[in-house]
């Protein structure tokens, strides 16, 4: 796994526009890059890391327009598809005749095979996810259909998606290789499941279902692990199967549903209390936010993970 962090700040100010070019053609994809004729209005922050077959480029930028060019798309040796993140303003991409207007927390998909316009008229704010066409294994025509749609944070599968994406994004360059490894096969899942929901085919939308079940079910954990009323039978009722499936899903990935949800809490309470500055909630309503209907039981659970009680740890981080 590798990480390469590029800015503007360290180029000659004449030099950025090229360098900027040269540097997304050569590292994430050939394309025509219009920027500010201005040069103190060319500005990037760039952040490439290579997961596997799946590289991921956070970039936040001056406003720009992108063309992938016939020419380009024929020239190409290796054929990828591009999900992008909106992180936050707009964005607009343009394939086969249609347009997806992006918003924060919304996906679209590109495919590099033929020609496309990225237009970002008030600056760029993205997470970019490159696949190779061959690993993602579906029928071109699938891919085809699911290109220059927006998909929101409402879907079944792309509101899944996008915030397992938009995490591994804002973590990758803290992954070492072991944890690259495990997360390659899990995010292929999940884009590929994004691109057959778009399908006309019900089996192949059932077979990506199904073959993402287990992320999704723990990305749904995750997102609603601060409700106490989360339980077994609310996941299983969100995901339309039985409780016992649930549990048997878990168990063929280790994780025992309590135990799970326990030390999820735990982990975001002990974080909070070490944020900096300190917070000026009290501990009582910190654990009722994540969670823990009990203070007591809360003061419990922490001192037996982590061998202090709440009030000590965040005293042990903010010495007065």
């Amino acid at each position: 796994m590798t990480t390469t962090t590029w800015r503007t700040e360290t180029v000659p100010l004449e030099d950025r526009a090229e360098a900027l070019r040269q540097t997304i053609r050569r590292q994430v994809v050939p394309v025509e890059l219009v920027l500010p004729r201005d040069p103190e209005c060319v500005y990037a922050d760039v952040t490439i890391t290579d997961i596997g077959a799946l590289q991921v480029s956070s970039v936040r930028a001056n406003p720009a327009t992108v063309h992938r060019t016939v020419k380009l798309a024929r020239a190409d040796d290796e054929p990828v598809v591009f999900i992008s993140l909106q992180v936050s303003g707009e964005s607009t991409v343009v394939q086969d005749g249609r347009s997806a207007v992006l918003r924060p927390g919304d996906i679209a998909l590109y495919d590099t095979r033929r020609p496309y316009t990225l237009l970002f008229d008030r600056g760029v704010d993205m997470h970019f996810f490159r696949v190779p066409v061959r690993d993602i294994a579906l029928p071109d025509k699938v891919i085809g259909q699911a290109v220059a749609r927006r998909l929101g944070p409402e879907g079944m599968v792309s509101g899944v998606t996008a915030g397992y994406l938009a995490r591994l994004a804002e973590s990758s360059g803290q992954l070492d290789a072991a944890a690259a490894h495990l997360l390659a096969a899990p995010s292929m899942e999940l884009i590929r499941a994004v691109l057959a929901a778009q399908s006309d085919r019900p089996r192949l939308m059932a077979g990506a279902l199904h073959e993402t079940l287990a992320v999704r079910i723990l990305e749904h954990m995750r997102e609603h692990v601060a409700d106490p009323d989360l339980s077994p039978a609310s996941v299983a009722r969100a995901h339309h199967i039985s409780v016992r499936h649930l549990y048997a899903i878990l168990a063929r990935n280790g994780i025992g549903f309590g135990d799970w949800v326990r030390a999820e809490r735990l982990d975001a309470c002990r974080r909070e209390l070490s944020r900096v500055p300190p917070t000026t909630e009290t501990i009582a309503a910190l654990a009722r936010r994540w969670g823990f209907k009990s203070p007591s039981h809360f003061s419990r659970a922490f001192k037996a993970a982590y061998g202090m009680s709440p009030q000590a740890w965040r005293e042990s981080r903010h010495p007065s």
